[in-house]
């Protein structure tokens, strides 16, 4: 009786098949290898191991943006580098090599203080934000290839202006593509495989840039006049950016920051419906309402929040603002009004829970942007005195919409509502780091 043995990939594709067969010097095994057409074996050369068991199931459409856009944006960088090597004097005799040196110099000095100066006062929003700063990162560096095109027209003074700005936009897009390359990727790897699809990433990337300088070359040696030169950089931008912008727009992410905790939320008080990391992906801005924007029900009332410190609650002053102010077990709030104008605060208490804690201070925030038409005719403090409607849901509640979100997808473990380094609020004359944090352990909030 013969039988059958096979090796698997991650994907549970067979490699390789082993039948046992009987012969009359008695049993040996028969191996078969599956016949992979070239066509498949190439592509499958630049997707992770185990594709697409191994990977979300929107990385395949981000990468094909992507790809695009990388070609695009290849032909563009010619273009604007020719422009650069015309205005440093390439060709010309009397222009100085030192010259061009010293407007190297000058460029890489403000790019590096551009970069720490970028990367120290934004490092910690891009994860929380890493769609919006990956499109930015595009922006970015669109903005200093039309730069590039003044180059050869402008004089001394001005080109170095021109150059430096330009070398800053670079430095701005080094820092946001990479740290918002670096958290997307996180996102796609689902089998500990991040390192294999960065190395991967690299493979397209390459191949990518390869084809766009071939094109880049024939579009180089036919465009020659500025006009169509710059015609021909508006088109390609364009292109770039449309690409880039689908790319991100089709990532579903699993977190919850700032803008899909409000859109989650709001349609919980709406409908009473958890919506997926799907459906939030479809209704997610880009570069709109990325800053803690909210809005009333009725659609009369608008502001934002933001979590900070002890003192952006209870010190804070707003000229022409009406406030209300008050504390909860896990946080403190303010709110203030001005006519058809808000804006929220939070600051968290030290024993609340890292991530959840933030998240359900957040939804209290949502409830009462959501009612503030309908709280204002009781005074702010109905969203605190009053339960049901105008105020907040109970603990139990609360409780109960943590555990829909985990069921419908969402990864409430990794909080990604603070876009700054966390400050949390401790009471009590005691200073001195409470044991259980030096420890390491994080007291559960009543909340959780």
């Amino acid at each position: 009786m013969n039988s059958a043995a096979y090796d698997i990939d991650p994907a549970g594709n067979v490699l390789c098949t082993y039948t046992k067969i009987k012969t009359p010097d008695g049993e040996s095994i028969k191996s078969e290898k599956t016949h992979v057409p070239l066509g498949k074996a190439i592509f499958y050369a630049f997707l992770p191991a185990g594709y697409p068991y191994s990977v979300t199931d929107d990385y395949l459409h981000y990468q094909l943006y992507d790809s695009l856009q990388a070609f695009s944006s290849s032909i563009a960088s010619l273009l604007a580098n020719r422009a650069v090597l015309e205005g440093l004097g390439v060709g010309n005799a009397s222009q100085s090599p030192t010259g061009a040196l010293v407007l190297k110099i000058i460029q890489d000095t403000f790019s590096r203080m551009a970069t720490i100066l970028f990367a120290h006062r934004m490092g910690q929003a891009i994860e929380p934000e890493c769609k919006t700063y990956r499109f930015m990162a595009d922006l970015f560096n669109d903005s200093a290839l039309l730069l590039d095109l003044l180059t050869p027209v402008l004089p001394f003074f001005p080109k170095v202006c021109v150059m430096v700005v330009s070398s800053i936009l670079r430095a701005l897009c080094g820092i946001a593509a990479n740290a918002s390359k670096a958290s997307l990727s996180a996102h796609f790897a689902k089998t500990g495989n991040l390192a294999e699809l960065n190395a991967k990433e690299a493979s397209q990337e390459t191949v990518i840039s390869l084809l766009g300088m071939l094109a880049g070359y024939a579009v180089v040696h036919m465009v020659q006049d500025r006009t169509m030169v710059l015609y021909w950089m508006v088109t390609l931008i364009l292109m770039h950016l449309y690409m880039n912008y689908q790319g991100v727009r089709c990532v579903k992410m699993l977190t919850l920051n700032r803008q899909r905790a409000t859109i989650v939320y709001r349609e919980y008080l709406h409908s009473g419906k958890i919506l997926t990391p799907t459906e939030v992906a479809h209704r997610e801005s880009v570069l709109r309402n990325v800053n803690g924007q909210m809005d009333s029900k009725d659609g009369d009332y608008h502001g934002y929040c933001e979590l900070g410190s002890y003192g952006d609650v209870m010190t804070s002053k707003a000229w022409g603002y009406h406030a209300y102010k008050f504390e909860t077990p896990d946080y403190y709030m303010g709110v203030w009004h001005w006519r058809s104008k808000f804006f929220i605060r939070i600051a968290m208490k030290e024993h609340t829970h890292p991530s959840t804690g933030p998240l359900l201070a957040w939804f209290d925030a949502v409830a009462n942007a959501y009612h503030f038409g309908s709280a204002l005719k009781n005074g702010l403090g109905s969203h605190y005195e009053n339960e049901g409607p105008h105020g907040y849901v109970s603990a139990e509640v609360k409780e109960g919409v943590l555990q829909a979100l985990r069921n419908a997808g969402w990864d409430l473990d990794d909080g990604q509502l603070e876009t700054s380094s966390p400050i949390r609020v401790r009471t009590g004359g005691d200073v001195k780091r409470a044991p259980e944090r030096a420890a390491g352990v994080v007291p559960p909030s009543k909340a959780d």
